[in-house]
């Protein structure tokens, strides 16, 4: 998404005895969205709707070396994703998550599996069952450091009030290892969701020229027995056809402790770039809800358009 419009800026700040400068600019970007989404259940509801987001990224240099970096963006007009990074070269990142837009942590590790337009347990309902943070992860006053250490890049995530329930602070990790072969990267995660439950994933994932693909194992262990432990494996493939064309397929499934059916989502997709144009298009299905084997099936066919400007 190109930048709509560019505020450059340039601040001299004295604070009592000491003064520090900061050069940085403020980007604003949105574009032209146009997307459809229908469902095989939801016939009623229309399925058209506008793009309707506006971010907005600053940064600059600290006289002492350092970067600074903040996030904002306005989305169905709701002030809802932002955070604040500060750079310190070879010693990593260190970030906080006003609202959520972690990143770090399990974040880095929730879907390594690679598509050309939407995973495919999206669009067909609102929950996203066998990822690393199913149980839940609140990134609102969360803390997130990045490091990258010879071939491992390792992030984690810490949040010590994650809600007012007096919920038990939030931890996650994640290391991805590429050390071993040129295109494969080895990863391993754990998130401890406070009181609720503990949960972890393993994955790997390979590029040989145009071609990606990855296997994620996850595994969402409750400590109430009144939850349902979910076990899911995850496997897609992308293929990037040329410089504008790219398509994808990929399948998760997902058994839930004392079900008689596995939940299966499968899908497709495809993306295409012409000049300042941009079109995505897939089908995702989803079988067995929950584990139920007397849930409907869902079809969703999903398309988008963009005009970047």
């Amino acid at each position: 998404m190109n930048n709509l419009k560019k505020v450059g800026l340039t601040a001299l700040a004295t604070t009592l005895a000491t003064s520090a400068s900061v050069a940085g600019e403020l980007s604003v970007s949105g574009s032209a969205a146009l997307s459809y989404t229908g469902l095989s259940t939801n016939s009623a509801v229309n399925p058209w709707a506008m793009g309707d987001s506006v971010k907005f990224n600053g940064g600059g240099d600290l006289d002492n070396g350092m970067t600074v970096s903040v996030y904002y963006e306005l989305d169905g007009g709701t002030y809802d994703d932002y955070n604040l990074k500060l750079g310190m070269g070879d010693m990593g990142t260190l970030s906080f998550s006003g609202n959520s837009s972690s990143g770090s942590g399990v974040d880095k590790l929730k879907d390594i599996v690679p598509n050309a337009y939407t995973p495919v347990y999206e669009a067909t309902d609102s929950v996203d069952s066998g990822l690393i943070d199913a149980s839940g992860n609140n990134q609102a006053g969360q803390w997130g450091y990045d490091i990258t250490v010879g071939n491992a890049a390792l992030s984690a995530s810490y949040n010590p009030e994650p809600g007012t329930d007096n919920k038990d602070a939030e931890t996650g990790f994640a290391i991805v290892y590429s050390g071993l072969m040129d295109g494969l990267e080895l990863s391993a995660g754990y998130f401890d969701d406070g009181d609720e439950a503990e949960n972890d994933t393993l994955g790997i994932k390979y590029t040989m020229g145009a071609v990606t693909a990855a296997y994620q194992m996850t595994k969402v262990d409750y400590a109430a027995t009144s939850s349902t432990d979910q076990d899911a494996t995850h496997v897609g493939v992308s293929i990037a056809v040329n410089d504008s064309l790219s398509v994808s397929a990929g399948q998760q499934s997902i058994e839930f402790d004392g079900t008689a059916e596995d939940e299966k989502n499968s899908g497709i997709g495809a993306s295409y770039t012409m000049g300042s144009i941009s079109m995505y298009g897939g089908f995702n299905k989803l079988e067995n809800k929950s584990g139920s084997s007397s849930s409907a099936d869902v079809e969703a066919s999903i398309f988008n358009i963009s005009f970047a400007f």
